[in-house]
């Protein structure tokens, strides 16, 4: 799992943990490593240092079943590396470039696939089946928020906005919330 500590990778670990999953995943650093193991990861790979695909490789030899991927284009080769033969590459965001290299006849061999997931465009079904398996894991007391899961909260009330918005841009590690009502 690409982005360990964004807010989408940290629902993504707790989740797939909740699965039964061995959860890797890849971090910029100390901070947000520390971030995903409070989410649950099993293994956490600094991608800036060293060499992730064999760092990753050395905890799943085999390779890994899914890629949650946040970044296609800067991680297709790391990806390439580390995906096992049958395996997917699930991409829900583009943060990193609009066009992806990719070693064809590598990855054709291997029966790789790239899923991409726009929200927005999956059908009602799809939809419903994943809201019910929320849901679940929700009751089962597999979903945490806040510091202690590796998901900061920032909050800031309505008339501070402009801060929160501010918080983003500078890159707050977090969910920046906005709260609407008086505490």
């Amino acid at each position: 799992m690409a982005g360990g500590a964004g807010a989408v990778g940290n629902a993504a670990i707790q989740l797939a943990r909740w699965a039964g999953a061995t959860v890797v995943t890849t971090v910029s650093g100390p901070e947000k490593a520390a971030l995903a193991r409070a989410a649950g990861a099993h293994h956490v790979v600094n991608y800036r240092t060293g060499d992730p695909a064999a760092e990753i490789r050395g905890v799943a030899p085999g390779g890994v079943d899914i890629v949650v991927e946040v970044a296609p284009a800067p991680n297709a080769a790391l990806d390439a590396a580390v995906t096992a033969p049958g395996g997917v590459v699930a991409v829900y965001a583009n943060d990193g470039g609009d066009e992806v290299a990719l070693s064809v006849r590598d990855l054709f061999t291997r029966n790789v696939r790239y899923q991409f997931v726009l929200v927005y465009t999956v059908s009602e079904a799809v939809k419903d089946a994943a809201v019910a398996d929320v849901r679940a894991a929700v009751e089962a007391g597999a979903l945490r928020v806040g510091e202690e899961a590796g998901l900061p909260l920032h909050h800031f009330p309505l008339e501070r906005t402009a801060d929160a918005h501010d918080a983003v841009e500078s890159g707050a590690v977090g969910k920046v919330l906005v709260d609407v009502a008086p505490e």
